[in-house]
């Protein structure tokens, strides 16, 4: 009997084993399938896609933080540029790929109508307040917010803005004449750069007098960090964002820390708060966010004839003070890395091509000799032709958002082609690929500012097959790349009015500069030091 009930037990055993085993052959089976049948959407759509990998699609080394986007689509556009379009995959999301200039102006520009959208998670604005912001806003709620801004980076404005902006520069030019002659003469400038980025943001942007220069653990700075840092949960969440951003509408994830999504509503309540008590009036941005909340319009500038139309389509309509708060906070991000990394990236071509820095410094004198008592103003800076040249060859070879992104809100077909391109399909541009390609720009990795010496509007023309675009195109471009380059370009030119640089031992040593895969923006990988001295 006993023999017997362990007979039966061993032949269960044997039947659960292969009960088992014929399960997870199943399951396997059934993965393996689905994941033949999803990652082959483009080739069933008789479209030449890129070799995707089991689960990560074309983006594993960026869902584990390996290699920066900028990389990843980089080297998809130069291994297969010979396509004028290809598919890729974000996971098991199908994406499409455009490497031809000509395709891409459809995309940007002429059928803006159809990819007015990115495929960032603007529908989480309800949970998350500063979601809703004019980067990941959709459709007809984008195209409200965008015209209601639009006013608010006019010549005018910039103009009045300026002086606050220059006297941020010159603490920055205090702080390092004091280091040079206590003969620290060693500096990390890119770190520099960015807190007289976020003395500036904040001054202008906030209306709050600080001083990241010589106090760095200041508030301002420590949530600038928290949130730009690269860091795996930056990088982890960025990805996410922007390649997966279903997961986080989903799952409804704020993809901002806690605390400076705190920070910033206390700031802005505060400040907010404070003009409306004491009815007090500045210029700088967050004026301007008061206006909207107010009225529901910017008062526009004198001589702009567009006045009477922004009043009349917007007055009806105010700001909330989520929606205020969400387009100051997207001005503290998109102006806090972006023109610092700008200025790093330039004063690293800078500091090795000496010959460009000295022919810089030379138009900053010729400049600054028309200069009065009160300095630089924004009518001369404009003057500085040969720095605006830098400044875009500096956003050529590294622009600051490598890869454009837009959403197909409907079916479409591409010009010339027969394939269709369904709705809801993430479309991607390769900027940094097509700045960087040797049939488009000759020598690209040589920084030569003349490229754009002989362009009226500093951008070489597009229908020619070159691209240029290091603040997006269309309407959907940045709407603040007018300040940011100014910022870029005051903060450049008041630091080369003073001081030469030149790169330190160990910096020298890099050659190319590399990108941290867990920023979202481009930022070098690599710590940078330079040799600064005074200017006689």
């Amino acid at each position: 009997m006993k023999i017997s009930i362990l007979g039966v037990a061993v032949v269960y055993t044997r039947a659960l084993k292969m009960n088992v085993f014929i399960l997870i052959s199943f399951i396997a089976t059934i993965i393996y399938l689905a994941n033949k049948y999803f990652l082959s959407y483009w080739s069933r759509r008789n479209v030449y896609q890129v070799e995707p990998a089991f689960l990560v699609g074309n983006i594993g080394k960026l869902l584990t933080v390996k290699a920066h986007m900028a990389d990843i689509f980089s080297d998809i556009y130069f291994k297969h540029k010979n396509k004028k379009f290809l598919g890729a995959y974000l996971s098991y999301k199908p994406l499409l790929v455009v490497n031809d200039p000509v395709l891409y102006q459809d995309v940007m520009i002429r059928d803006f109508t159809i990819f007015h959208d990115r495929p960032t998670p603007g529908e989480l604005a309800e949970t998350h307040p500063l979601v809703g912001n004019l980067v990941n806003l959709r459709g007809q709620k984008w195209k409200n917010i965008r015209t209601k801004l639009s006013p608010t980076f006019t010549s005018g404005k910039l103009k009045a803005m300026f002086p606050i902006m220059r006297d941020c520069c010159i603490v920055l030019q205090d702080y390092m004449e004091t280091n040079i002659k206590n003969e620290n003469t060693v500096f990390d400038l890119k770190d520099l750069l960015a807190r007289m980025t976020i003395n500036i943001i904040s001054s202008v942007g906030f209306g709050v007098e600080n001083d990241c220069i010589n106090e760095p653990d200041n508030d301002f700075r420590k949530m600038g960090l928290k949130l730009f840092e690269p860091s795996l949960r930056n990088g982890l969440v960025n990805a996410m964002v922007f390649f997966t951003p279903d997961l986080i509408t989903k799952f409804k994830i704020n993809p901002f820390p806690t605390d400076v999504t705190e920070f910033m509503f206390s700031v802005v309540n505060q400040t907010v708060e404070y003009r409306e008590k004491n009815n007090y009036h500045r210029n700088d941005f967050m004026q301007l966010l008061i206006e909207l909340k107010n009225k529901g319009y910017v008062t526009a500038d004198k001589n702009d004839e567009h006045e009477i139309e922004w009043k009349m389509e917007n007055k009806d309509t105010k700001f909330t003070m989520d929606e205020l708060t969400a387009q100051a906070f997207v001005f503290f991000g998109a102006g806090f890395e972006t023109s610092s990394s700008t200025m790093s990236f330039c004063m690293f071509e800078l500091a090795r091509n000496k010959d460009i820095q000295q022919k810089v410094q030379e138009e900053i004198d010729r400049v600054m000799k028309a200069a009065g008592p009160n300095g630089l103003t924004y009518d001369l800076i404009s003057e500085m032709k040969y720095l605006d040249c830098c400044i875009d060859e500096t956003l050529r070879k590294y622009p600051i958002i490598p890869v454009i992104m837009r959403l197909s809100t409907k079916d479409y077909k591409f010009t010339g082609s027969d394939v269709v391109i369904e709705k809801n399909t993430p479309v991607f541009i390769p900027i940094i690929g097509m700045q960087r390609d040797p049939e488009i720009y000759e020598n690209p990795m040589q920084f030569k500012p003349e490229r754009f010496l002989n362009s009226s509007t500093g951008n070489p023309n597009i229908s020619a097959g070159i691209v240029y675009t290091p603040f997006g195109d269309g309407p959907r471009n940045c709407i603040g790349g007018r300040l940011g380059k100014l910022q870029t370009k005051l903060g450049l030119a008041m630091i080369l009015q003073k001081f030469n640089f030149e790169l330190s031992d160990k910096s020298l040593e890099y050659g190319e500069l590399t990108f941290h895969p867990n920023s979202f923006v481009l930022s070098p990988m690599q710590s940078l030091m330079y040799k600064v001295s005074a200017r006689n």
